[in-house]
């Protein structure tokens, strides 16, 4: 019998197929001493196996997220990984919170790989992280997500691709970051 799973891990689809052992098919695996042992295993213990197996592989491609907010589900696109090093650029901060939703929704317009690359400051870990919610502080965050530019403007709320390219000027930017 064959099986074929199906693991997302949140960023690809990853088949990992493999073949559980039919108990009484000599064709599929000969009577072996090494072989019977293999066959008493319940099908069940290797279709576990198997899922272990592929949750494993799309972990190792994918990396581990290493922000407070919420992983983004989604890959990001060469235009929203420019538009966060533009971000980068020019000094803007996004202030959030690990308990916010709307931060969370803000992640994923930008994707995960993008994600990674934003200037982002915890506010909601004052214990953990006291230097970032000293910022949050000092920067007079009063909601969540807010993002604050260098010359001190800034823009509450999830701000999509769009308004953030025109906030910034990034449209009219004409080469790409390296």
């Amino acid at each position: 019998m064959h099986v074929l799973l199906w693991s997302d891990a949140r960023t690809s689809l990853l088949p990992t197929s493999f073949f559980a052992i039919a108990e009484n098919n000599p064709m599929v695996l000969p009577n072996t001493p090494r072989n019977r042992l293999f066959q008493s295993i319940p099908q069940t213990a290797i279709a576990v196996l198997g899922m272990v197996i592929a949750l494993h592989q799309a972990n190792v491609l994918a990396g581990k997220w290493k922000g407070t907010v919420g992983e983004p589900l989604v890959n990001s696109s060469s235009h929203q990984i420019d538009l966060a090093r533009h971000l980068n650029k020019i000094g803007a901060v996004f202030y959030g919170s690990w308990t916010c939703p709307a931060c969370f929704r803000q992640m994923n317009v930008f994707g995960k790989q993008a994600g990674e690359k934003l200037t982002y400051v915890e506010c909601g870990k004052p214990k953990k992280l006291p230097k970032q919610h000293q910022a949050c502080l000092r920067a007079e965050i009063r909601a969540y997500p807010t993002w604050v530019l260098s010359d001190g403007s800034r823009r509450e709320g999830i701000q999509s691709i769009a308004e953030l390219s025109s906030w910034t000027e990034f449209s009219k930017r004409l080469a790409p970051y390296p």
